[in-house]
């Protein structure tokens, strides 16, 4: 069993909130954030968190990251003997942090720049020069932060993240803004870190190419974590079971007759192809539309997606969990230049 490095127990933190009264002017009240969250993160391994925006993602790494203090629940450090409760100090000192957006802008250069962050926390040279050879920017040292792409930007992040030598790696949609060869390298990257027994969280509402990087998920919505485990887990928790995906040309056959669960059947019709899903395996279809002729383009027998998983916690249509984002009325945000912190 992988060895547990970090261990979230019950931890809840709710947004202040502005809510003035006439003879209250200064009122503040509390408003959304995280509800009891129990999670555990594994050395040398990468969870997932997943969930919509305003899901409460944001917020929770910043209370593992030490940003955000805990008001109930613990975070315990399971590396000794025996665990160890942990404050947000101390959580600032153990983790790296890589928020979303930071704005990397001026004519400092690439080393400068993480010079001038090593020297807060008296890192080395020769570590800082080693962190821009592993996140590829060993040939850009002496570029200006204006001259640099997004996907070298968020390297740049990653090596800032870096600079304490953290055991525990917090990334806030880190493929964001990447085109697809940039996030493909990045991921790469990832691996090497995992492989030096780094253990890594990465937030992200995008889930398509998430599932190939990440050891285990984490299910989130309003705040709570629904479910936490690897996709077979999380899978058998929600009684989920594997879908089987049939297309072929032409008009589709009469599914009814071969299928004893008719509610089980999705089918789709264009003009020219038909595709069919079916939530329950049917012992020897195949065999049954190959004896009748059935002329069959793909047969793909599939676990349950992160989609469908995150609709079947929540009991939401994936239209509902897809576009559903939390009122900027409840959840408070800083804005610069008109953009959203």
């Amino acid at each position: 069993m992988e060895e547990v490095v970090l261990r979230l127990k019950d931890a809840t933190y709710r947004h202040s909130l502005y809510a003035p009264t006439t003879f209250k002017p200064w009122r503040r009240i509390r408003g959304q954030g995280i509800f009891s969250a129990n999670i555990s993160l594994r050395k040398g391994s990468i969870l997932g968190l997943v969930g919509p925006n305003g899901a409460g993602k944001t917020t929770l790494l910043r209370m593992m990251a030490g940003i955000l203090p805990l008001e109930d629940g613990t975070v315990l450090d399971s590396t000794e003997n025996d665990e160890i409760t942990l404050s947000h100090e101390n959580l600032r000192e153990k983790i790296g942090h890589m928020p979303e957006q930071v704005r990397w802008q001026g004519r400092k250069t690439v080393r400068d720049a993480l010079l001038e962050i090593g020297e807060m926390r008296n890192i080395a040279e020769s570590r800082v020069d080693g962190l821009l050879k592993l996140v590829g920017l060993e040939s850009r040292v002496d570029a200006r932060l204006n001259e640099l792409s997004q996907g070298m930007r968020q390297r740049l992040t990653l090596a800032a993240a870096l600079l304490g030598s953290p055991k525990i790696l917090l990334l806030d949609e880190p493929l964001n803004g990447l085109d697809p060869v940039a996030a493909a390298a990045f991921v790469l990257l990832l691996g090497k870190l995992t492989d030096k027994g780094v253990s890594i969280v990465i937030s992200s509402h995008q889930v398509e190419g998430l599932v190939q990087i990440i050891d285990r998920l984490a299910l989130m919505h309003r705040g709570q974590i629904l479910a936490e485990g690897t996709m077979e887990e999380i899978a058998q928790q929600l009684n989920l079971n594997k879908k089987t995906e049939i297309s072929g040309p032409g008009t589709a056959p009469d599914f009814r007759k071969y299928v004893s669960d008719h509610d089980s059947i999705d089918i789709e019709q264009s003009q020219q192809n038909w595709r069919v899903v079916l939530s329950k395996n049917e012992k020897g279809l195949l065999q049954k539309l190959v004896s009748d002729g059935v002329d069959l383009t793909t047969w793909i027998d599939r676990s349950p997606n992160v989609i469908e998983m995150l609709c079947a916690a929540t009991g939401q249509s994936i239209e509902d969990v897809g576009l559903e984002v939390s009122s900027t009325s409840v959840m408070p945000l800083r804005t610069y230049r008109g953009e959203e912190e």
